[in-house]
């Protein structure tokens, strides 16, 4: 792509925004807890909730995106703290978006979050703006791996479900903090 660089336009701005206010609320959060008290005991009825599932994350082709989604439990728990269960996601990012769908076959929390969580996700996602390593405008599907021990670090194969240019198959990645 060549040209002078845009500008940031209205979906870029609205986007920025709401990933600042995900990372502040994240650390309002933190910061609110007493880090000296013990976390409290979950019960079965706390444990089989569905929970949600937020990510803040730098990577490719998105840039940065953030996840905001649901863990939906399913069947029964192996121990305390210990969950697994449908994944269900939507992130939008400043060189696309995407809608993931997967299971996680192991999440563990810790003070109200996954603190250690691994997942494979289809995903569905559609390029625009200045997406990292293929063109905008492209729809992809194809399934991405993560795992999270405090930092999520997740790698998927997607293929092209369009005609249009671009490569047919592209890999992404992502490091973020969140499940």
């Amino acid at each position: 792509m060549t040209g002078p660089p845009r500008r940031p336009g209205r979906t870029t701005t609205l986007l920025a925004a709401a990933v600042a206010v995900s990372v502040l609320a994240v650390a309002g959060r933190a910061a609110a807890q007493d880090p000296a008290a013990p976390p409290p005991a979950a019960t079965d009825a706390e444990l089989s909730r569905v929970e949600p599932a937020f990510n803040v994350e730098f990577g490719s082709p998105l840039w940065l995106s953030a996840n905001a989604g649901i863990r939906v439990p399913l069947g029964g728990l192996l121990g305390k703290g210990y969950g697994h269960g449908f994944l269900l996601q939507v992130q939008p990012g400043i060189g696309g978006g995407a809608v993931n769908l997967g299971w996680v076959p192991a999440s563990f929390g810790a003070q109200g979050t996954q603190a250690i969580a691994i997942g494979v996700k289809a995903r569905l996602l559609q390029t625009w703006g200045s997406p990292w390593g293929t063109e905008p405008g492209r729809t992809y599907g194809g399934f991405e791996v993560a795992a999270a021990v405090g930092v999520k670090l997740s790698v998927g194969v997607l293929w092209k479900l369009d005609d249009g240019e671009g490569d047919d198959t592209i890999v992404t990645w992502g490091v973020g903090l969140g499940m």
